[in-house]
């Protein structure tokens, strides 16, 4: 298939399928697990801020290592799908034990827990996210698979808030609790595995390796790769205004549970708020992809990110109430609305820079690229995470009360509202200026076509 033919509803729709289960299955670990670790097992918020802390330091020399490998794997083998299998199988098994723990709860076990779990995620995921780079290099298409990956994404993360609606008649309640997440994992066991296998079975391996300038048809080695991220300036430009504008949302994901359960006092209306909340980012996805293509991928996501960033401040003036539900449900869905363009537009430039990659060093490192940028976005989401649980914390915020003290309400909107509303501006004034555009993109695909031609003459 040509990098830039056109594809087929049917391709995209099976490459998107895993990011229905992936998203369902990590629903649990962005939501509601921090809020289940301390309500049910009785663990400290600083407890579970260092197990997130601790896991995102690990990640730091785990997903390099994948993305480094399954760029190994595909100069061998020509395909990164094995990868996606094998890692969906880990993440099963390690969810089960994360979301089902049995005997007694500790920090510790619950450390080794979440770990097992990161191994599984990344080996399925880097590699299934370098694909995109693959499938086409064309600078549309990209937002358009981008855009069917989203919603994939979206309904998946549906399908868990709407899990305790389902379970209404059997658990008797519609809060999050123990016995949903057992639910959740043995869902996602079977949605899992089978959208990672129609991927692989449906979706093609995407354009053949060029042929490295070591001569070896991919990365020789860990040190090369190393280099081609360092030496990647539009990479690391790229690394810091996502790091910004994530860290901002990390904090914000991060205390959610313990925003709307444990201030608003709405734990039982909680899946019911998100179910009605979601579905504004599934229409919008498709919004944010076409304004992407028109108007330019970093454009858009600045725009957005702004926008995101104002409406973050609503949920400081948001108080426990009659329409405390009401007020958060408005909230909540110009926030996704808006936020939703990153979803779209972060991974379509990430494969733009990918390209540059590929003329700089003459290789193709998405795997090591997409490992960055997984590792950028689990240290966002574990570091804002631990850091919006040590401020609430710090200032006297109390999971286990239903009053919380005036420092304490303090403390919690700071992190939730007021801090990821900065950090999303700040973000987007750098996104605006990001060097490669729809112009330079095809200046590089112009250079990398000019030389494989040269290199194919006799």
């Amino acid at each position: 298939m040509s990098g830039n033919a056109a594809l087929g509803r049917g391709v995209l729709g099976a490459y998107g399928a895993p990011s229905f289960a992936q998203a369902f299955i990590h629903g649990p670990a962005i939501s509601v697990l921090q809020g289940i670790y301390a309500k049910f097992f009785g663990l400290s918020l600083q407890e579970i801020a260092f197990v997130i802390l601790i896991s995102r330091i690990f990640d730091a020399v785990n997903d390099p290592i994948v993305g480094f490998l399954s760029d190994r794997y595909r100069a061998r083998h020509g395909t990164r799908k094995p990868w996606l299998l094998a890692g969906s199988l880990i993440a099963v098994i390690a969810c089960w034990f994360l979301y089902v723990p049995g005997g007694e709860v500790t920090m510790w076990s619950f450390l080794f827990r979440y770990l097992l779990a990161d191994i599984g995620w990344t080996v399925s995921e880097v590699p299934y996210s370098a694909w995109l780079a693959e499938i086409s290099d064309d600078y549309e298409e990209r937002a358009r698979i981008t855009t069917w990956r989203s919603m994939g994404r979206f309904l998946g993360l549906q399908a868990f808030f709407g899990l305790p609606i389902a379970l209404q008649s059997i658990t008797g309640s519609t809060e999050f609790t123990p016995e949903t997440l057992r639910w959740a994992a043995g869902l996602a066991a079977v949605a899992l595995l089978g959208t990672a296998l129609v991927a692989t079975l449906v979706v093609p391996n995407g354009r053949r390796r060029e042929k490295s300038s070591a001569g070896g048809g991919g990365s020789s080695s860990l040190m090369d790769a190393g280099h081609a991220v360092a030496g990647n300036r539009p990479l690391l430009s790229f690394t810091a205004m996502f790091a910004i504008g994530g860290l901002g949302a990390g904090i914000g994901s991060g205390l959610s549970f313990f925003y709307i359960d444990g201030y608003l006092q709405l734990g039982e209306q909680l899946s019911v708020v998100m179910i009605i909340s979601i579905p504004i980012s599934l229409v919008a996805t498709p919004v944010w992809g076409t304004l992407c293509r028109r108007f330019g991928k970093q454009q858009a996501w600045a725009v957005g990110y702004v926008g995101a960033g104002v409406a973050s401040l609503s949920y400081y003036f948001i108080g426990p109430g009659e329409n405390a539900a009401l007020l958060l449900i408005t909230a909540l869905l110009v926030v996704n609305a808006l936020i939703v363009v990153e979803a779209v537009a972060a991974p379509a430039v990430l494969a733009d820079v990918v390209d540059y990659g590929r003329l700089r060093f003459r290789d193709d490192h998405a795997g090591s690229y997409f490992a960055f940028y997984a590792m950028v976005q689990k240290i966002n989401v574990g570091i804002g995470a631990a850091l919006g649980l040590l401020i609430a914390g710090t200032f006297g915020f109390d999971a286990t009360v239903t009053t919380q003290s005036a420092s304490g309400r303090f403390g919690l909107l700071l992190a939730f509202s007021l801090l990821p509303a900065a950090f999303l501006c700040i973000a987007a004034m750098w996104i605006w200026r990001f060097p490669i555009d729809r112009r330079r993109h095809a200046v590089i695909i112009a250079a990398i076509e000019r030389r494989a031609a040269r290199e194919v003459e006799p």
